[in-house]
């Protein structure tokens, strides 16, 4: 007796994870227990989570804390042949079951008696939409190597944000999008309670698109042009400005940064971010060749980035061109890149600092560090990276160093920033400044400035 043919292709059962809604769990066992965090960014990257190998392939529903895990059916059955190209056109019809998975495709073979003649293409990108000029432009400055894959990916966040928060009008052609279409979105986001950040970012790429339009004369007017364009919003909450660690708490971690019983990792990378002012980046982009001892300067030529998929890899180039820069190297680093290049792994790309498997850090497993120190020396204000730089930047002004050498070091290509950005004063240096003002006009006045206080208490007996 011969065995019936199937006319379809039936799939053994896989996994499909939807995210959580709730963090109502602890981390999950195998999480826990996994060495290679930096994979998926310390699991705030659910994508990347879902291409590990072991997550990918766990089914344990009841712990995990990421993930709704069920099992998915699936079957595969030709539906047509391509009139134009003669090749066979297949579809994949998924249910909770098998039988649910082959009822699908019998219901579909139903619906479509004489088949399907042609392959369903994905609907395609009109060049005239907002996505599709700002995909387009994305495209040109990425291959040119105007930008880095890491601006390709922030762009993309930024145009799927901007889909996703606009309404039907985002896929029409641009010269059918009405200014007020453009100005609800805005108000929607600010009513939202976007941050500053995010709706510049927003809107500049709506401006973006409207400007290129415009050049293409895809469009006659420019919302964003001219006098009454339409204009940034402001967010409803209020920017916190970045801050440096006060005093007291950076003289504590100094100390534990300093102390024989520090029992951390990263020790070198946080006093170099420290003391040379560099960005986290650029500490853990740092190769010994950059370490000039001869001469006493440490070359600053690329920071770690991300790729397009959002992994954190080793950068060609600093984050921007005034970054590149040379720092002279001194007693307090001296030492610290001496013992970093002592007891640095072997890596093909000769790094100071990088995991067992010779690739970089991410920023993340820094920073995560650096708030477990904090915390276990009782330092309660919230740590971070960047922190450090800007307690660097702090430091530097309050000690009177030039403000030109806290540029260069800094690698800035304007001082406002440096000033505006990155420096916090204390209350006790502004005293200590305003007084020369005090002290100057007393030395111009003499005592006559007392004739006010006399005045006043023979005013007031």
């Amino acid at each position: 007796m011969t065995k019936r043919k199937k006319n379809y292709n039936e799939k053994a059962p896989y996994l499909v994870k939807k995210a959580r809604v709730k963090n109502d769990r602890p981390m999950c066992p195998k999480c826990s227990k996994c060495l290679n965090k930096d994979f998926c960014n310390h699991r705030r990257n659910l994508k990347l989570m879902n291409k590990c190998p072991d997550c990918h392939n766990c089914s344990d529903n009841e712990h995990c804390d990421k993930f709704y895990i069920s099992e998915q059916y699936s079957v595969t059955i030709v539906v047509g042949v391509d009139e134009e190209t003669g090749e066979t056109i297949r579809k994949k019809f998924t249910g909770a079951t098998q039988n649910e998975a082959i009822y699908k495709s019998e219901q579909f073979k139903k619906d479509n008696p004489g088949g399907l003649k042609s392959k369903p293409n994905k609907e395609k990108i009109s060049p005239m939409t907002i996505e599709g000029i700002t995909l387009e432009f994305m495209k040109q400055k990425n291959n040119n190597g105007t930008n880095n894959d890491n601006t390709y990916r922030t762009y993309s966040e930024i145009l799927k944000r901007v889909k996703r928060n606009s309404g039907s009008w985002f896929d029409k052609k641009i010269d059918k999008i009405s200014r007020k279409d453009v100005e609800d979105f805005l108000n929607y986001e600010r009513e939202k309670g976007y941050a500053q950040n995010t709706l510049r970012k927003d809107y500049q790429l709506l401006k973006q698109a409207f400007g290129i339009a415009k050049e293409r004369k895809f469009i006659e007017e420019d919302y964003f042009a001219g006098y009454y364009g339409i204009k940034m919003p402001q967010s409803i909450i209020k920017t916190e400005k970045v801050k440096s660690f006060n005093i007291e708490d950076f003289k504590k971690l100094l100390i534990y940064l300093y102390s024989p019983d520090f029992k951390y990792s990263h020790r070198d990378e946080y006093l170099i971010a420290i003391h040379c002012g560099l960005r986290i980046g650029e500490v853990l982009g740092l190769k010994k060749q950059d370490v000039d001892l001869e001469n006493g300067l440490l070359h600053i030529k690329r920071t770690t980035t991300l790729d397009k998929q959002g992994h954190t890899i080793l950068g060609d180039r600093t984050k921007t061109p005034s970054g590149e820069r040379d720092i002279v190297l001194t007693e307090l680093t001296q030492p610290v890149l001496e013992h970093a290049i002592k007891n640095m792994k072997p890596n093909e790309n000769d790094l100071l600092f990088c995991n067992k498997k010779g690739n970089v850090f991410t920023d993340s497993t820094l920073n995560d560090c650096l708030k477990r120190i904090c915390k276990f020396i009782g330092i309660e204000d919230n740590a971070h990276n960047h922190k450090l730089r800007h307690s660097y930047s702090t430091n530097s002004y309050s000690v009177g160093i030039d403000y030109k050498v806290m540029e260069e070091t800094l690698g800035h290509s304007d001082i406002r920033q440096t000033m505006d950005t990155y420096t916090d004063l204390p209350i006790e240096t502004q005293r200590k400044e305003l007084q020369k003002y005090v002290d100057s006009v007393k030395m111009l006045l003499g005592d006559s400035i007392n004739e006010y206080t006399k005045e006043e208490k023979s005013l007031n007996p």
